[in-house]
């Protein structure tokens, strides 16, 4: 049988123990994407959980706006999730309705929320004599609000980034400006000089925003060019070029 409902404390990830032989220290529930797009004129967008494991689980769902380790309960975001607390038998799945409800959120830019899942193991039963490990699971993956009538597309935000030489901490750095309203996750990269590959320590560049990102091994700028990949709407990777 399952415990009580994961209390707003338990909503980050759980660590409960007593002694175990073994484990497999992996999530059962396995999610339909890794990214949400939620665009505005949209009446809700869905996301599948499937549970892959073998024994039954809890599963309860929330949003945040960046703050990972706030109490969801304090988090007045536009948003309802349903259902937000669902059984998952082995093999079955269940669909999480996100809807908005209307409340102001920018309009010249998409704003970054985070949707979260925690799996909870049921609870083992009183006579159980062996040892156990039990361990609740928090999946977390980024949902993109994008408000109707933005300009351009999320596809060209991504060849429209500008490239220029920076610095960060004595240490040679590329700066990515982003001139346009959608978030560009970049993947991985790397700057090309004469044949030889320097990696480029990368993440995500926000609407109107630039992100200086360390250039490993370089010691000094100089003319060549980028090679990077991004993760586009659907999870996959675009490749692009860029001169720096």
């Amino acid at each position: 049988m399952f415990s009580s409902t994961p209390t707003p404390a338990a909503m980050a990830a759980l660590f409960a123990a007593t002694l175990s032989a073994s484990y497999s220290a992996q999530a059962d529930i396995v999610l339909s994407s890794t990214r949400v797009v939620y665009a505005q004129s949209a009446k809700n967008v869905t996301v599948n959980l499937i549970n892959k494991g073998v024994n039954p689980l809890l599963a309860q769902v929330w949003l945040d706006d960046g703050r990972e380790d706030a109490n969801p309960q304090t988090l007045k975001l536009p948003f309802i999730l349903t259902p937000p607390v669902s059984r998952l038998d082995p093999g079955k799945g269940q669909t999480v309705r996100i809807t908005y409800l209307g409340q102001p959120v920018a309009q010249d830019r998409e704003t970054l929320y985070w949707f979260n899942v925690l799996e909870v193991p049921p609870k083992p039963n009183a006579d159980e004599k062996q040892s156990l490990l039990q361990l609740a699971f928090r999946t977390r993956i980024k949902l993109f609000f994008r408000p109707d009538g933005l300009k351009g597309s999320a596809a060209a935000a991504a060849g429209g980034l500008k490239w220029s030489w920076g610095e960060q901490g004595g240490n040679v750095a590329a700066t990515i400006r982003n001139d346009s309203p959608y978030y560009v996750v970049l993947h991985s990269g790397d700057f090309v000089q004469n044949g030889k590959k320097y990696p480029l320590d990368l993440a995500q560049v926000a609407p109107f925003s630039t992100l200086t990102a360390p250039v490993k091994g370089l010691s000094a700028p100089g003319k060549g060019v980028v090679k990077f990949s991004t993760i586009n709407d659907f999870g996959g990777l675009n490749q692009y070029e860029s001169p720096l």
